[in-house]
């Protein structure tokens, strides 16, 4: 008998390692907080495990690794949805971001990371306001995270009107919390969390905050986070100020390289493209945001020229299984061929390929004995599932998120019986109930789609 402490066993067991196929009756034996066996049904007894936990009617497969997400974006939901992109941000997300309190993000955050948990994501790259807060909710959930705070040296309220006025102090200041929360927490939480210098977009950081951004991330041997080429605003201005598109602007800037993650190049040229490939920059692709925005970026180009890619979340849906059929669904569409994309890329891709742009692909992504154990269960017994016949094709296609039963990560139970086990999502969600109000108040004085209800300071 070889001792472990956890034994995860499953009628269907995706390793999602090249050249492994799905297996039939698997199981996953763990012993701390790593896999020291995936594979094939071991005949009975020959592990001695603490706990076991019964396989049947269940799908086991990695994490999902979210690549690019906001996870305290919830306050927004719905609220930007029937907006053009830019109006969605300046109109509305924007000139309320500002006003929202440290408490108000952390209950936020809080929410989010439960939401993450119960939809199958283990680990997430975040880039937001108040790292501090959601850091803290992570070491307690216990989600994996990379996390960075957002830099920029313009009023982003003020875009709307194509004001780029720098504001020096405002740079400064969001740069020294972002290096000293990476001071702080990096490696927190027995390394589960991580951290990045989060340098907001192109055109919202001057050339100089940008250069310092990339000389602290050097300094502090941490990778970098950043929205790019996602707007028309953004690449023109680029465009109209250094004359060339804004990812040829940050290799000549001496930013780009391969631990650098860029979210979205909806707007990417072929000059931006082959920037990133030379500099060996990463790609986090977010499949559920586009379509609403009515823009899809050219990930067939993305990945046929080997930028290393994987699936986010951005905001507001934090959901794997709608995001890989989004993106299969939009490339077949976008190419008219029904094989554009197959149910074993769009796992990856959620999966070792986000693992990889994000720099934890040795570490994470996929079931293989010396990874990290960070695995999670699906239940299969759902009607919407049955009958169940084992190839990707049965998950990506007819799963959801609610299917989930359990998460593992770093060998820890932090989901069982679909709900977190190290977070009280009950008490979370009652005190961000006590905010909604006041928040849908805000919202429709700001023309989102906002109802005001009961309880709404408009309505007394």
């Amino acid at each position: 008998m070889q001792a472990i402490d956890l034994l995860v066993r499953a009628e269907f067991l995706y390793p999602v390692t090249e050249g492994v196929p799905v297996v039939p009756d698997g199981e996953v034996a763990i012993v701390s907080n790593r896999i020291v066996y995936a594979g094939p049904r071991k005949p009975d007894g020959h592990w001695h495990a603490v706990r076991t936990i019964s396989g049947a009617g269940r799908a086991v497969l990695p994490g999902f690794v979210n690549a690019h997400c906001h996870t305290a974006s919830i306050v927004f939901r719905s609220q930007t949805d029937d907006h053009a992109a830019k109006a969605a941000l300046f109109n509305v997300a924007f000139p309320m971001e500002k006003d929202i309190s440290d408490a108000q993000w952390q209950l936020l955050g809080t929410v989010g990371c439960a939401e993450m948990l119960r939809a199958g994501i283990t680990t997430i790259n975040d880039i937001w306001y108040s790292p501090e807060s959601l850091a803290r909710t992570v070491a307690d959930c216990g989600l994996r995270a990379q996390i960075a705070n957002k830099v920029f040296d313009v009023r982003l309220e003020a875009l709307f009107r194509d004001d780029y006025t720098r504001h020096r102090d405002v740079g400064q200041a969001r740069l020294r919390h972002g290096v000293e929360f990476v001071e702080r927490w990096q490696g927190a939480a027995d390394g589960r969390i991580t951290t990045r210098i989060g340098t907001h977009a192109p055109d919202t950081c001057d050339a100089g905050l940008w250069r310092e951004a990339r000389a602290e991330a050097n300094r502090l041997g941490v990778g970098m986070h950043t929205h790019a080429a996602q707007s028309a605003g953004e690449v023109d201005y680029i465009l109209r100020t250094h004359g060339c598109g804004p990812m040829e602007y940050l290799r000549d800037n001496g930013v780009l390289a391969p631990d650098v993650v860029l979210a979205h190049l909806t707007l990417a040229t072929d000059g931006d493209l082959a920037a990133v490939r030379e500099t060996g920059a990463a790609y986090a692709h977010c499949p559920t945001i586009y379509p609403r925005r009515g823009r899809y970026p050219r990930l067939e180009d993305i990945l046929s020229l080997g930028i290393p890619t994987g699936f986010g979340t951005d905001w507001m849906l934090n959901d794997p299984f709608e995001g890989m059929r989004m993106a299969i669904q939009a490339m077949r569409l976008r190419l008219g061929d029904p094989g554009a994309m197959t149910c074993e890329q769009a796992l990856a891709l959620h999966t070792i390929g986000a693992a990889r742009a994000i720099g934890l692909g040795d570490q994470i992504g996929s079931l293989e004995p010396g990874k990290k154990a960070d695995l999670i269960s699906v239940n299969l017994d759902r009607p919407h599932l049955q009958p169940f016949y084992g190839a990707p094709q049965a998950l990506v296609f007819y799963a959801k998120s609610s299917d989930v039963d359990t998460s593992i990560i770093d060998g820890q139970i932090v989901l069982e019986a679909g709900q977190p086990t190290r977070l009280d999502q009950v008490r979370a969600m009652a005190n961000l109930a006590l905010h909604i109000p006041a928040w849908r108040t805000r919202l429709s004085e700001l023309g989102s789609t906002a109802v005001a209800g009961p309880g709404c300071p408009c309505c007394g």
